[in-house]
């Protein structure tokens, strides 16, 4: 789908800012941080502005929170079809970070397996990141 598809289908604006963050991802087809979006943004959205695309991307389910074992927090695009607007969304998978360039992957197939907690936790998000090398830095 195409960044004016996806926005149209979720019902919300077409604003160059939000354009340009869905062709980023788009184009690079891996999680990105929020410094790494703004870098590649072409309109070059301004901080704030960036964050509250992000925010509302995440709550219409185009993107999703990618752990990270720095500070930084990663968005990836959700790869479910977006033609289905009352799909159950999940994020139940793990992700695969890349320890030489700091790519990160989601890998869709793996879910997270089940964990057993103590009695009266609740658990509210899950994240599974495996570290290693991506096969560009592997050669």
């Amino acid at each position: 789908m195409t960044p004016e598809e996806i926005l149209e289908l979720h019902k919300l604006r077409k604003t160059n800012g939000r354009l340009a963050v869905l062709q980023s991802f788009l184009k690079n087809g891996k999680a990105l941080s929020h410094s790494e979006l703004q870098e590649l943004s072409s309109n070059k959205t301004d901080r704030v502005t960036l964050y509250r695309i992000l925010d509302s991307f995440e709550k219409h389910g185009i993107v999703h929170k990618v752990p990270d074992d720095q500070v930084s927090l990663k968005y990836a695009l959700c790869l479910h079809s977006h033609r289905e607007l009352n799909h159950t969304h999940s994020d139940n998978h793990a992700h695969f970070k890349c320890q030489s360039c700091g790519d990160t992957l989601c890998l869709e197939e793996s879910d997270i397996p089940e964990v057993s907690i103590p009695s009266g936790y609740k658990v509210k998000e899950k994240f599974l990141l495996l570290g290693g090398l991506c096969a560009e830095c592997t050669d």
